[in-house]
């Protein structure tokens, strides 16, 4: 790890807390930047300090699904912060991974400092790929955009050139520069992520305004 990477720990149990920041201690880069006693206090936390990695209890107080919730709730409100869900009983490592988590584990991993480097270097790498693959640098013009509803209402090149009173070429190049800003190949993928993005919603679909 060449940068320091930013770490919450979430858990009900002190001495839990304290046993994996020591092992943490032992990985070079690692800083520890705030622990959260209550599955609460994590939310706040992963939005108010945006650290890279929250290690985030399943179980607390015996309730799997406080954790669970948690989980799901700072994935949508942070979702470039990768969530670590730990537990003590694997059987509801996939349900953690279902609503969100980006890694699920058994606490047992935190024993080993070179196994939890791995780890924390894995699920980094993970999460920002997929939010690099979410960002896109050249923001569509509004032109583009009344282009992509139309699109997505299923008209062909000649029925948006009669809508936008454009030439058929400049519309071409239009949907040439959608494809490359969403860096996909043809206006079918465009349509999908511009939902996936939130560029188009359920609701987006009606006739532009005019130029």
């Amino acid at each position: 790890m060449d940068t320091p990477i930013r770490v919450i720990i979430a858990d009900d149990l002190a001495l839990f807390r304290e046993g994996l920041k020591k092992v943490l201690a032992y990985i070079p880069n690692i800083h520890c930047v705030g622990e959260a006693h209550t599955p609460q206090e994590a939310i706040s936390m992963a939005s108010r300090l945006q650290p890279d990695i929250i290690m985030m209890d399943i179980s607390w107080y015996g309730d799997r699904w406080t954790g669970i919730h948690a989980i799901e709730q700072i994935k949508r409100q942070t979702p470039q912060v990768a969530v670590i869900a730990m537990t003590a009983y694997p059987e509801w490592i996939e349900q953690a991974q279902r609503k969100g988590a980006d890694m699920a584990v058994s606490k047992e991993v935190f024993n080993d400092s070179d196994q939890l480097e791995r780890l924390l270097e894995e699920v980094l790498r993970k999460v920002r790929q997929a939010h690099t693959r979410h960002i896109i640098t050249t923001p569509l013009t509004e032109r583009e955009k009344q282009v992509l509803r139309l699109m997505a209402r299923g008209a062909l090149i000649g029925e948006v050139v009669k809508e936008l009173s454009c030439s058929a070429g400049t519309i071409k190049r239009d949907v040439q520069n959608i494809c490359d800003k969403l860096q996909v190949t043809n206006r079918v993928h465009a349509i999908a992520r511009a939902y996936d993005l939130g560029i188009l919603t359920l609701g987006s679909s009606f006739p532009p305004e005019p130029i």
